[in-house]
């Protein structure tokens, strides 16, 4: 009695490492291990995607905040130059009128 036949009878038989069965299964380990492999970095990428973007959120709320307080503070000092003096601001407002007439001409 060999030891191919013993377990055969119980149901584990031997097989060649080269069949087709055995070829197919090891691909399978293979593909299933490139897919975990696969889905941990797809995992750290987006980790890493996220604290980037989440970095540039803050640093653009931040510019932006510092934009708004800048024009805010033009803006406040243009109304104060033009109720000291309009007629700067009318002058302005005449010219690039003018202008636009000339220019659609």
């Amino acid at each position: 009695m060999s030891l191919d036949h013993v377990l055969a009878s119980l149901g584990l038989a031997h097989r060649d490492p080269n069949s087709l069965e055995a070829r197919i299964e090891s691909l399978q380990r293979d593909m299933r291990r490139i897919g975990r492999r696969l889905s941990s970095q797809a995992e750290h990428t987006a980790e890493d995607w996220g604290d980037h973007l989440s970095d540039f959120g803050r640093e653009a709320a931040r510019q932006s905040r510092h934009l708004a307080e800048a024009a805010g503070t033009q803006a406040w000092r243009g109304a104060r130059a033009v109720r000291r003096d309009p007629l700067p601001a009318i002058a302005v407002i005449g010219t690039a009128f003018l202008l636009a007439r000339l220019l659609r001409r």
